[in-house]
């Protein structure tokens, strides 16, 4: 963690609110991309990332020093996307509006830019893939974290985070193949 951002943490522990700002911009976007992939609607990407800011403030004075911010906050963001689904799943409700299952609008830039053949075909097969493997997909992929960083924000030996990666490429090499169950 450079030096700046462990300054606007130590002055968020110490309860200055505008300290949080800064953290909140430069990670939003990685934030919202992380929980779009997990949830698989921009709407309720927003929504996650949002809540796992406004938790991350309320435990602020928990994070280390000693650790990177995103890892730590990417952990919150997780949970937060994993309770959301275990939501969805018990309600074993679908969202419709304007035509599409996930709630998104045809004036979505994001749903116009999934059009894209090879980026749709990757998209499904990414949400096909288990959440332990989506998980490290995602982290690795995605967030560009090291194998150390995925180990730690999991709880995880690394040993497991490269058995888990290497079982979640061979699946999404097996689904954009068409050689997958």
């Amino acid at each position: 963690m450079d030096e700046s951002e462990a300054m606007l943490i130590r002055r968020c522990q110490q309860g200055e609110k505008e300290a949080f700002a800064p953290l909140v911009r430069k990670y939003a976007g990685a934030a919202s991309g992380t929980a779009y992939v997990l949830l698989g609607c921009y709407e309720d990407a927003l929504d996650a990332s949002q809540e796992a800011f406004v938790r991350a403030w309320r435990h602020i004075k928990r994070f280390d020093l000693a650790s990177p911010f995103y890892p730590w906050y990417a952990t919150i963001l997780r949970n937060v996307c994993l309770g959301r689904l275990k939501s969805r799943a018990r309600r074993k409700t679908v969202a419709l509006a304007e035509g599409h299952a996930d709630g998104r609008s045809d004036a979505d830039p994001v749903l116009l830019a999934e059009r894209n053949e090879q980026r749709d075909r990757l998209w499904h097969a990414i949400m096909r893939l288990p959440l332990h493997h989506r998980g490290v997909v995602l982290m690795s992929h995605f967030e560009g974290m090291s194998y150390r960083q995925m180990a730690d924000a999991l709880h995880i030996p690394i040993g497991t985070v490269m058995s888990r990666l290497h079982n979640a490429r061979q699946a999404l090499r097996g689904h954009l193949t068409g050689e997958a169950p």
